[in-house]
């Protein structure tokens, strides 16, 4: 249900982001992106996918949703974490901006028959910017509160050549504490831009 929502909240999206207007600094902030997952935890390696779209509005306002999924068949373990956050950024620079992102943020876990679920929110601050005319790069710190869990500190690090005005190739780093032990994604993926 859950993944049923967030599909028709980036479709949702997709219409306004065409009249949205991104900032002066040149970076899209109307996107839809699909990325492949690969994920370290407890020295098990997951593998799995990622979808995340971002909306503009306003001077200086956008909203984003993601949700991903990765896991283990030798040890019958998923794991699952929707996003959905609304954010600030600011021209730094003609080919940089600030962000500030506050949101709502669900994780739960499938073993077999056990099912779990905590949620709560992230907030998040970061640097995105343009470090030659088709590469652009980011970096992001988070605080992440879930209930049944500890509080935890992220980072993530990430990368989009763009091939176009519309198509890129992205990258990523995640890094998190769940469970009081660490969690490393990569993700490689393509992302529309509108």
């Amino acid at each position: 249900m859950k993944r049923a929502l967030l599909g028709l909240a980036l479709l949702a999206i997709l219409p306004v982001s065409a009249q949205a207007a991104d900032n002066n600094s040149g970076l899209s902030y109307n996107y839809i992106e699909g990325t492949y997952q690969n994920s370290d935890w407890y020295s098990e390696n997951f593998n799995g996918f990622g979808i995340a779209g971002s909306v503009a509005f306003g001077n200086n306002w956008y909203g984003t949703a993601s949700y991903r999924s990765v896991d283990n068949g030798d040890i019958d373990l998923s794991l699952d974490e929707s996003n959905v956050a609304i954010g600030w950024h600011h021209a730094v620079s003609d080919k940089a901006d600030f962000l500030a992102e506050l949101g709502y943020v669900n994780f739960n876990a499938d073993a077999g028959s056990v099912d779990g679920s905590s949620d709560g929110f992230r907030a998040a601050i970061g640097f995105r910017g343009m470090l030659a005319p088709k590469f652009e790069a980011g970096i992001k710190a988070s605080y992440t509160d879930v209930s049944d869990m500890d509080s935890e500190f992220g980072i993530g690090v990430n990368a989009q050549y763009h091939f176009n005005d519309t198509w890129g190739m992205t990258l990523s780093y995640d890094h998190m504490d769940l469970l009081d032990e660490g969690m490393d994604t990569w993700g490689l993926g393509v992302r529309a831009s509108f």
